[in-house]
């Protein structure tokens, strides 16, 4: 299994994270997710705006691998 991670390439938007045994599983389990809490139409869509485009890039980590943020 390994950590899939979505990440927004502008500010504003949720990141999303999730583990899965592949891709595709993993691109499922947050599309169900968007699908449910960002509906099309609802007070939260922005924040999932650009879900399903280039809009949002993907990183997978590995069991062992440390990853890192700066926050800024």
């Amino acid at each position: 299994m390994k950590l899939y991670a979505f990440k927004p390439q502008g500010h504003g938007e949720h990141s999303f994270f999730t583990i899965a045994e592949s891709e595709e599983e993993a691109i499922k389990a947050v599309t169900i997710h968007v699908e449910t809490i960002y509906a099309k139409g609802g007070i939260y869509e922005y924040d999932a705006a650009g879900w399903g485009t280039d809009y949002y890039k993907m990183t997978v980590v590995y069991e062992g691998q440390v990853i890192h943020n700066n926050n800024d």
